[in-house]
């Protein structure tokens, strides 16, 4: 990415004022993708091995098939030249993360946002939570995170699903010889299997068992790691490697990861289930909360729909990163105004304590952990 050059922009100033990231598709291992082509503006929408946008990332994607190449980092436009986010985060963390965040979590946003769209069912896995990251992974992150449905289509006339926690067929012994195997055709039979529709919003704790079935567009929000252990053998037609799929862990280890635990159908869907909450609605703008962060712990969110304007007050001095998923906005700072339109992605510096939103537009942000 851009270096600093003698005749460059003030950067410490340009990271004290909204700004647009570059697109950040990411390569995995499973198709899908679609969908966010067509958010994209892409003239012919397709599935492809580039499912995932991350945004505001600062984590590198583990991706061995890809020969050593780095990815997943999330490249920040300033006025008009790009930089690498980390490098801006680890020379500029006050003015983009805010003082009391660094006291408490680094130069680190603590979180990591994407939209992910599956064109098949994912295999089944868990993330650490914070023990098991701890432990296993040497990690103050685990990988807690929550699902913003944001639309589903129909695959080979399958109406779209989630899998989510385990049922009262669990079998522990079964499901780990199976899980050492990687052919686990009863173990898919223990998972309670959900359907989904947008709108819903989902918050999948550490060492939950999960899938993500075919047909699901969804804004993620997570701790920021890329450590999951998915131990069946193939990935759709993808064959995984003992690593892919125990995420650098023995079998033994990766499994413990998994919260072996049945659960009832109903109570595990209400559990994970977050109802919205509108915090403003006038004739300008109409601000939803998603998920409140201060009750989840790891991150937030919000929903802001723009019908004329909006004035943003930054009383708590945090930072945003946000997506626009229809319409097109301005966001002015300090006279200086960031021209923003579907499907663009931005971060709001934790510095910027007001700026006024102005257009017609939905915008999802992410907000990261309460102190």
């Amino acid at each position: 990415m851009h270096k600093k050059t003698e005749h460059s922009i003030d950067i410490r100033e340009m990271c004290s004022l909204p700004f647009a990231f570059d697109r950040n598709r990411v390569w995995r291992v499973y198709q899908g993708g679609k969908l966010i082509d067509a958010l994209q503006h892409k003239q012919h929408p397709a599935d492809s091995n580039f499912p995932e946008e991350w945004i505001a990332s600062s984590v590198k994607a583990c991706n061995p098939q890809r020969g050593g190449m780095t990815e997943g980092i999330s490249g920040a436009i300033l006025d008009g030249e790009l930089f690498s986010f980390q490098e801006l985060v680890n020379q500029y963390p006050e003015e983009l993360l805010g003082r009391r965040h660094i006291s408490s979590f680094g130069r680190n946003t603590a979180f990591l946002t994407k939209l992910l769209d599956s064109a098949i069912r994912l295999p089944i896995q868990a993330h650490p939570d914070p023990a098991a990251a701890r432990r296993f992974y040497h990690s103050a992150f685990g990988k807690t995170e929550a699902w913003i449905i944001l639309g589903t289509r129909k695959i080979d006339g399958e109406e779209p699903y989630l899998m989510l926690g385990f049922n009262e067929l669990l079998n522990r012994d079964t499901f780990k010889a199976e899980a050492i195997s990687g052919n686990m055709p009863k173990s898919l039979q223990m998972l309670h299997k959900h359907p989904v529709k947008p709108g819903d919003v989902l918050m999948i704790n550490g060492g939950t068992p999960h899938a993500i079935g075919p047909g699901v567009f969804l804004l993620e929000i997570m701790e920021p790691t890329d450590f999951v252990v998915q131990p069946e053998l193939f990935c759709g037609e993808q064959k995984l490697t003992d690593k892919d799929r125990f995420g650098n862990l023995s079998p033994e280890q990766a499994l413990n990861v998994f919260h072996l635990k049945s659960t009832n159908r109903k109570d595990v869907w209400n559990d994970a289930l977050i109802t919205p909450s509108i915090l403003h609605d006038d004739e300008n703008a109409t601000l939803t909360m998603l998920i409140d962060r201060s009750k989840a712990k790891f991150f937030g969110a919000m929903k802001l729909s723009i019908k004329k304007s909006w004035h943003y007050i930054n009383d708590e001095s945090i930072f945003y990163a946000g997506i626009v998923l229809s319409g097109s906005m301005i966001i002015a700072t300090n006279s200086k105004k960031l021209h923003l339109k579907k499907s663009d992605t931005f971060f709001m510096p934790s510095s910027v304590k007001k700026s006024e939103f102005s257009g017609n537009a939905e915008i999802i942000f992410a907000c990261p952990p309460m102190i």
